[in-house]
């Protein structure tokens, strides 16, 4: 579907279809009349760009679609606010519609931008079975923190039920379980059915973005950032495979996923400059080269992880850039790709 304060992919690109906001979910009227100015005309606005208001619209309008599919499982994909959008739309579907169908959910670097980081978009709900999360390495702009879900009952072994707060944007706020990020506690086993990845390149680069510093000048597509795109494809359709999406065709990756990592992790002198070199240490405060990751909700823009201290270690075969500063891990493992 179309991306948050944009217009479909047409020609020419100066309206939106309407979205399905009405059913077959039981919504409620404050919902309804946060999501309803969202649907159809012309949607693209910078402002909207920058503050995602319309990511509940095009949740529910992807929560519906699959509600009305009449699908006994859901697999949703998405990448930026896209991701976030698929943890809010199992919400929806969780409170609003069957309880019982599973979601399953691939999210490329999950980036809500700045402002009020609802409960929905930092807990995954009982209805998701898998979830799996990659995260971008190498970029820093600002407003681009990456949101880690929290794992839920179920996945981690626990027997906590959610109780719905009152309004949309409030129904999880009562159900915030165990942090992944945080230190371990003793004896915690790790969540079942939750993945966690950290991968080379930019924000855009992990979504298929082929250009050297990730931004959008075609003379600037190299072989050497393309490889990401080309290994995050294989893997989210070996999860989607794995989850019972039939393709209809090949896929457009020959490569290999080993040959793509051993090349990524060889060749990697375009992702450190796109994160400020291959030493990301600094004489300025506040480890301005690391990218920071966040669990938490709310409104407090400090209550962000550096990524480099959630990951631990990065294998010794895999130049991961880090600071001296760089220290611990969180409770959940993660791949580094």
């Amino acid at each position: 579907m179309r991306g948050v304060g944009e217009n479909d992919w047409a020609a020419p690109r100066d309206a939106s279809e309407p979205l399905v906001l009405t059913g077959p979910l039981r919504v409620p009227s404050d919902l309804l009349g946060d999501t309803q100015k969202y649907s159809g005309g012309d949607q693209r606005s910078t402002l909207s760009q920058v503050s995602g208001w319309d990511a509940a619209a095009l949740a529910l309008h992807g929560a519906n679609l699959a509600a009305r599919s009449g699908a006994q499982s859901y697999n949703f994909i998405g990448h930026s606010r896209g991701a976030v959008e698929c943890v809010m739309a199992a919400w929806f579907l969780y409170a609003y519609g069957p309880k019982d169908v599973p979601v399953r959910i691939l999210a490329i670097d999950p980036v809500p931008g700045p402002g009020n980081w609802y409960g929905i978009l930092t807990q995954l709900p009982p209805n998701v079975v898998e979830y799996v999360g990659v995260t971008a390495w190498d970029h820093l702009d600002t407003g681009f923190n990456g949101v880690v879900p929290r794992p839920n009952a179920k996945m981690a072994g626990s027997t906590a039920t959610p109780t719905l707060g009152g309004s949309w944007s409030a129904l999880a706020d009562n159900y915030q379980l165990a942090d992944p990020l945080a230190a371990p506690k003793n004896g915690a086993a790790q969540p079942a059915g939750y993945r966690l990845y950290a991968c080379r390149g930019r924000h855009g680069t992990v979504a298929g973005n082929a250009t050297s510093d990730g931004q959008y000048d075609p003379a600037k597509v190299s072989a050497s950032a393309a490889r990401v795109g080309q290994l995050v494809y294989r893997l989210a359709r070996s999860y989607l495979t794995s989850w019972g999406t039939a393709f209809l065709v090949k896929s457009a990756v020959d490569a290999g996923a080993l040959l793509l990592r051993q090349e990524i992790n060889l060749d990697h002198a375009q992702f450190d400059t796109m994160g400020g070199g291959p030493l990301r240490d600094s004489v300025k405060p506040g480890r301005p080269y690391v990218r920071q990751v966040s669990s938490i909700s709310g409104r407090l823009p400090w209550n962000t992880y550096y990524l480099e201290d959630v990951v631990g270690d990065p294998p010794y075969r895999q130049p991961y850039p880090v600071t001296a500063a760089r220290t611990g891990a969180g409770w959940v493992n993660w791949t580094f790709l």
